[in-house]
């Protein structure tokens, strides 16, 4: 008995055996009549089955027809949440730096482990101090020199001072001295002269009068001859005697009162005039040695003084070589990065410079996370927006907490990097939490930025960019066609639609190159809408736009010909309306109320 197979194989006419197993299992049993008899004609039908569900398969990858297509999505109302996702580090919001406060440069000779938990006191970093010995001694020595220098200035001025007095007292001594020898000579000496000068005249008067009357009697006698001739001539001669005298006192007391007393006046007033400006000289000269001697002085006095500082500077100096924690504290080293790639690392032996933060003392009681945030996205958030943050190393816990900082200008410390990167750097404070944790250390942060409640939404992988617009591809009976739609907030999955497309229509989840293709250029400054005389299209000639579908190409077009329609586009702009006769209804939200936001998908 013959039997046949029920392996399925490949026909002659090349028809894949899976035909077959989509066939009745095949016995053992011889077939029957009817089977052997139309049996070229059974393997025809099943290539053509083949040939049908290939086609069908094709066209419906192509132009997708019904809800059930995985590839729609058919427009509703939905709520959402928008989320920003940012990575960022750990911080204390209180923390203490250590810095160096040692001028220049100096070598670190001690460094406590980082990690380790100090008091208020504990030694942290030590430096070399050799140089600053060394400055020590040497200033030390100045301000001894300093010293000595002002002690001789102190007493020098001390003497001049002693030496101006005296000399001003002598000066006051020849003033008061010449003033007395002037009164002395105005009330008793002139006087005296004066009387002198009279007494000598009435006497040499008086004697002329004697020797006159003498003569006279000599006179008398000698007619007589009771004398002689000498005797005569002798009274004679006494009387002119007399009478020269009496000339010669006249002309004393003349030239007394005419010359010899104004100028012994004058004298006396010239010498008082000159000791008391003799006085005044020495007044001034003392008073300038004075000066000469305290600015001597003083000026020793402001040497020792910046020796004094100086020397205690330097000893302040070598005080702050042994750094000490001036609070309670996690000790952690402080690390700067510079946009060349590397930075000062803290360990023993390494230089450090004035002013430059080592170690830094965070206070863990409250953390805060640091993050930076494009500016895209930036005028989005707000203090006082809450906040999820998760730590790496700390699993299945979810710590709270809310923005508290958000910086004004964009940092630019990256941007040699990318000049195009501009970020905001951002501070989430954590809520108090019993865990403990530690600075440095990474942490994912949501930002609960708003609520979207009850607006039309899709997929964000629906709406593709080009040329600053948004458009998705709604789906008119068995063709799609892009259309511009407005968006507004969204996160990982939707987009909020404010305007372009209504609730229940279609749009397309995946689309092919050759649709992308199809969405419109921007247009240029020559496009007749964009002329400066042309005016702005109304409101109704938007809501057309929304609803209809752009022109449709030459290829589909001649397709559409050929099936004996015309193409969706076609169909609408013949029947003025959309080609399921719906007019789209527009969203409760106001047009253009997100703005230009990042789409999922965009095609150049």
């Amino acid at each position: 008995m013959t039997t046949t197979s029920s392996t399925p194989s490949r026909t002659e006419g090349g028809t894949d055996a899976r035909v077959g197993a989509a066939l009745p299992a095949v016995s053992a049993r011889p077939h029957p009549h009817w089977v052997v008899r139309y049996r070229p004609a059974l393997r025809i039908g099943a290539a053509g089955l083949v040939i049908i569900a290939a086609y069908l398969g094709v066209r419906s990858w192509r132009t997708p027809s019904g809800s059930d297509d995985p590839t729609l999505f058919t427009v509703q109302r939905r709520s959402f949440s928008v989320d920003l996702y940012q990575k960022g580090e750990l911080r204390a919001v209180d923390s203490v730096n250590v810095k160096c406060e040692v001028e220049g440069r100096s070598t670190i000779i001690y460094l406590i482990p980082e990690g380790t938990e100090v008091k208020e006191g504990d030694l942290l970093v030590e430096l070399a101090s050799n140089e600053i010995a060394e400055r020590i001694e040497t200033e030390a020595a100045r301000v001894n020199e300093a010293e000595a220098d002002l002690s001789n200035a102190e007493k020098e001025y001390e003497i001049q001072l002693d030496q101006n007095a005296s000399d001003v007292r002598k000066a006051e001594l020849a003033v008061q001295n010449a003033r007395d020898e002037l009164l002395k000579y105005e009330e008793g000496d002139w006087a005296q002269q004066e009387m002198d000068a009279n007494l000598e005249l009435e006497r040499a008067q008086e004697e002329l009068s004697q020797a006159e009357a003498k003569f006279k009697d000599s006179q008398e006698l000698y007619e007589k001859k009771f004398i002689t001739k000498r005797e005569y001539d002798r009274d004679k001669f006494a009387v002119l005697v007399a009478g020269i005298a009496v000339k010669k006192a006249g002309l004393a007391k003349y030239i007394l009162g005419k010359y010899t007393h104004p100028k012994d006046q004058r004298q006396k007033e010239s010498d008082l005039a000159e000791a008391e400006k003799d006085l005044e000289r020495v007044k001034k000269s003392a008073a300038a040695k004075a000066d000469q001697k305290r600015t001597d002085w003083e000026a020793r006095q402001a040497e020792t003084e910046i020796a004094r500082k100086r020397l205690a500077k330097y000893r302040e100096q070598e005080a702050n070589t042994k750094i000490r924690a001036k609070a309670p504290g996690l000790v952690v080293y402080f690390s700067e990065h510079h946009r060349w790639g590397g930075g000062d690392e803290i360990k023993e032996g390494a230089e450090v410079r004035e002013r430059q933060t080592l170690i830094t003392l965070p206070d863990t009681s409250v953390m805060k996370v640091d993050v930076r945030v494009h500016e895209a996205v930036a005028t989005k958030i707000e203090e006082g927006m809450t906040a999820t943050v998760e730590v790496e190393g700390i699993p299945d816990r979810v710590f709270t907490g809310e923005v508290t900082n958000v910086a004004v200008l964009a940092d630019s410390q990256n941007r040699w990097l990318n000049p195009d990167l501009k970020e905001h750097e951002t501070e989430i404070t954590l809520d108090r939490t019993d865990v403990e944790l530690k600075p440095g250390v990474t942490a994912r942060v949501k930002i609960h930025v708003e609520d979207v409640v009850d607006a039309l939404a899709v997929p964000v992988q629906a709406v593709f960019g080009k040329g600053g617009k948004h458009f998705v591809f709604r789906q008119y009976r068995d063709q799609a066609r892009p259309v511009e739609v407005s968006v507004g907030p969204s996160n990982d999955e939707f987009v909020e639609v404010t305007d372009g497309i209504a609730e229940g229509h279609e749009i397309l989840l995946a689309v092919s190159d050759d649709l992308k293709r199809e969405i419109p250029e921007p247009p240029t400054t020559e496009s007749p809408e964009f002329r400066v005389d042309a005016p702005p299209p109304g409101p109704a000639a938007a809501d057309r736009r929304a609803s209809s579908p752009p022109p449709a190409t030459d290829r589909e077009r001649q397709a559409g010909e050929r099936r004996g329609r015309p193409p969706a586009g076609e169909a609408q702009r013949r029947s003025g309306g959309p080609p399921d006769g719906k007019v789209p209804r527009r969203s409760g939200r106001p047009a253009g109320g997100g703005g230009d936001r990042p789409s999922g998908n965009s095609s150049r």
